[in-house]
């Protein structure tokens, strides 16, 4: 990939997609051996879990409409229902606690993996598969870091946000002089629609809390800073880019989201659909999310060098090499400021 970092500054979406396909094809093969050793396997527990809970959902709701059946009687059958309930409950709770930890860990191992070969492509490295998989443990150390940040983030804020909600609520209670009358409908109307006008502004914050720690992963392998000063970065990087960052990760989320509800309409939910049908739809889902994610990190690393460019600073294909080797040879080689910008004061 011999491109200058300040034909970065022009990239427009289009031009964005484009150049992610053309880094995919520069090095299919090595691309081709990350999707199947961690996308594939994370799209599997991603998609799976879904017919898992289904099917420990249908058993829970039978076991209930016979639980509601036998209430009235104290009888040894109705003590092995509870029982069975209880234990079914417990699986379901513990497959999903099992199905969190494993798409965390793998989650991070891809993205250290995607976004490390795509900068090697960049800085025109040859590198092999097993030096990307040497090199994803280390990575996936400062990820985690980054991703304990963004979640400790995420959980400050949703507290916050809901103290708030909750307070203008009763506040609302309060000033309407409800609290000792019954809620006529109007009231309740009105207490919806101020609901949904705090709701909104919580989602598009926390939205964009969202895209900072998806600048920040990037950052966090690309540069010497992780957690909450990539997360920094990461902020930073996307003032005045926003509208491409936010476009493309709509997107991208939409294509994961609409491959994951047609496969729980579809193929967890379709016994109306012959087996043949469903099984070429789950096999389909699977092949379309392992896409999906594939070109959302790549999108994500180019979306870091545009950002860069925009803001006139630049990482020397020479020293990024150098930073990259570090993490397969052991030794970890920091950017030095110097280095880090190159841009300012050039013509483009």
């Amino acid at each position: 990939m011999d491109r200058k970092l300040a034909e970065f500054h022009f990239m427009g979406i289009d031009d964005i997609y484009r150049e992610a396909y053309k880094v995919t094809l520069s090095w299919e093969k090595i691309f081709s051996r990350i999707a199947l050793a961690l996308i594939l396997p994370f799209a599997i527990i991603s998609l799976a879990q879904l017919e898992i809970s289904a099917l420990a959902m249908n058993a829970i709701q039978s076991n209930l409409q016979n639980l509601d059946l036998t209430q009235m009687e104290k009888s040894k059958y109705m003590s092995n229902l509870e029982s069975r309930f209880a234990s079914e409950m417990m699986i379901l709770n513990a497959s999903k606690v099992i199905y969190v930890l494993f798409s965390v860990i793998l989650s991070q191992f891809l993205t250290s993996a995607v976004v490390y070969t795509v900068a090697c492509v960049y800085c025109s490295k040859d590198i092999t598969f097993k030096e990307v998989m040497r090199a994803v443990p280390k990575l996936w150390k400062r990820l985690m870091i980054t991703f304990l940040w963004l979640f400790l983030i995420l959980f400050v804020y949703f507290f916050i946000m809901s103290v708030i909600i909750m307070l203008m609520m009763i506040l609302f209670v309060v000033v309407s002089g409800i609290l000792s009358t019954q809620l006529s409908e109007k009231s309740i109307s009105n207490m919806y629609v101020l609901l949904i006008i705090l709701v909104i502004p919580c989602i598009i914050g926390a939205i964009y809390i969202s895209f900072v720690g998806y600048m920040a992963n990037v950052v966090s392998i690309l540069e010497d800073i992780r957690g909450v000063k990539a997360m920094k970065k990461g902020k930073n990087l996307i003032k005045g880019k926003i509208w491409i960052v936010l476009v493309a990760n709509i997107q991208l989320q939409i294509c994961n989201t609409g491959t994951v509800f047609a496969f729980s309409s579809l193929v967890v939910h379709g016994e109306s659909l012959a087996m043949v049908f469903r099984v070429s739809l789950g096999i389909l889902c699977f092949v379309l999310l392992v896409i999906f994610i594939h070109f959302g990190l790549v999108i994500q690393t180019i979306i870091y060098f545009v950002c860069k460019s925009y803001h006139k600073e630049n990482i020397d294909k020479s020293s990024l090499g150098d930073h990259l080797d570090g993490y397969h040879l052991g030794q970890y080689v920091p950017l030095s400021k110097d280095e880090d910008i190159q841009l300012a004061g050039c013509s483009v």
